[in-house]
């Protein structure tokens, strides 16, 4: 059985750039998941992100595509926002929706934001914990 992890866009960038990130989200033991607003947010930043390493911006959407992150819509965890949005929205509102999947599945957040720890979910994991 693949251990589920939800994935932030921090973590998604990272991996568009070659990070670890790439790496660790193509690993068979794992099973990631995002939303449809974290997949959103990362799509903003693809112009930017092609312009600083000088690749094209259709490039960065195919790896984009590419990536085997399993993305859930809002119904899904539609239950969990009220939750999330007490615990997030005075922090880091971008975040809620992230927030409020995991706490749906019971499962990991992988993210490199302190938001997540500030609002007091506990289960976090940062790169680094899939390296060490």
């Amino acid at each position: 059985m693949k251990i589920a992890i939800v994935v932030d866009t921090n973590i998604i960038l990272s991996a568009l750039l070659g990070g670890k990130p790439s790496v660790i989200l193509f690993d068979g033991r794992f099973q990631f998941a995002t939303t449809h607003f974290t997949l959103n947010e990362a799509k903003k930043y693809l112009p930017r992100l092609a312009r600083k390493i000088g690749v094209a911006e259709e490039k960065l959407t195919r790896l984009l595509d590419e990536l085997p992150i399993q993305i859930y819509s809002r119904n899904f965890y539609r239950d969990k926002l009220r939750a999330a949005r007490k615990m997030m929205d005075h922090i880091d509102s971008k975040d809620t929706e992230i927030l409020a999947l995991a706490i749906k599945m019971g499962i990991f957040i992988w993210s490199q934001d302190k938001h997540f720890d500030k609002a007091g979910y506990s289960k976090i994991l940062k790169t680094y914990d899939f390296i060490a």
